[in-house]
């Protein structure tokens, strides 16, 4: 491994989103983060179990994916994945907040339904930590500024700029925005689908935390 992945690797968290990913699949997202040392892997809760078993007492943090790719869930129901993913042994959850909710007109319910979802997690461990997720690349700066709002208002831990589904890619301007709106106290990881250091570079220079990468080529080629 070259140095400056080696640098930047502790900004970079492994996302396994293809609909058809296996335990195996799983796995070998595991196996390359532990090889690069990332800051995490982020999988869906049906998969939490098998990335605790390969993360537990490492350097590699496990963020269970809830609700993704829409966040249409009930909040309680969200809640009630959050709890069962951290008893599996998620130690962050990242929650896409209900979007269709928001447009429509209830800008409370990204609030309220963060809320709930952090209580829940942290019942079953007070150390969670908890993202929401919105989608940039899908409303205008006016809206991303109240969607960051309600975010903040929810005291989470972290902003994510998006689900790494959705057809619009953000860039760094909306990880600049999104950082402008909610200050240096919360964190920013920014979604897209990076193809080398270079682009991480970029997005942690705009005000990115953390960039999530759904490709282990720019790790596995720098290596």
């Amino acid at each position: 491994m070259t140095r400056r992945t080696g640098d930047i690797a502790k900004s970079i968290e492994l996302m396994l989103l293809r609909p058809r990913a296996t335990s195996a699949d799983c796995e070998a997202l595991c196996r390359v983060g532990l090889e690069h040392h990332v800051a995490a892997i982020c999988v869906p809760p049906t998969h939490v179990p098998t990335a605790a078993a390969l993360l537990r007492g490492t350097d590699v943090k496990l963020v269970a994916l809830i609700s993704h790719p829409f966040g249409g869930d009930q909040p309680e129901i969200k809640a009630r994945a959050c709890a069962r993913a951290v008893a599996d042994g998620a130690q962050e959850v990242e929650i896409v907040v209900d979007l269709a909710q928001f447009a429509g007109g209830d800008p409370n319910r990204v609030r309220d339904e963060l809320r709930l979802c952090r209580a829940a997690a942290r019942e079953v461990d007070s150390e969670t930590l908890v993202r929401g997720v919105i989608e940039t690349g899908v409303f205008d700066d006016r809206t991303l500024r109240l969607l960051a709002r309600a975010v903040a208002a929810a005291e989470v831990d972290m902003l994510v700029t998006s689900s790494g589904l959705s057809p619009e890619p953000n860039d760094a301007l909306d990880v600049e925005l999104m950082r402008e709106e909610v200050g240096a106290g919360l964190g920013v990881k920014a979604v897209r689908g990076v193809r080398g250091l270079d682009e991480v570079a970029v997005l942690l220079a705009a005000g990115a935390s953390r960039v999530g990468a759904t490709s282990i080529d720019l790790l596995t080629a720098a290596g």
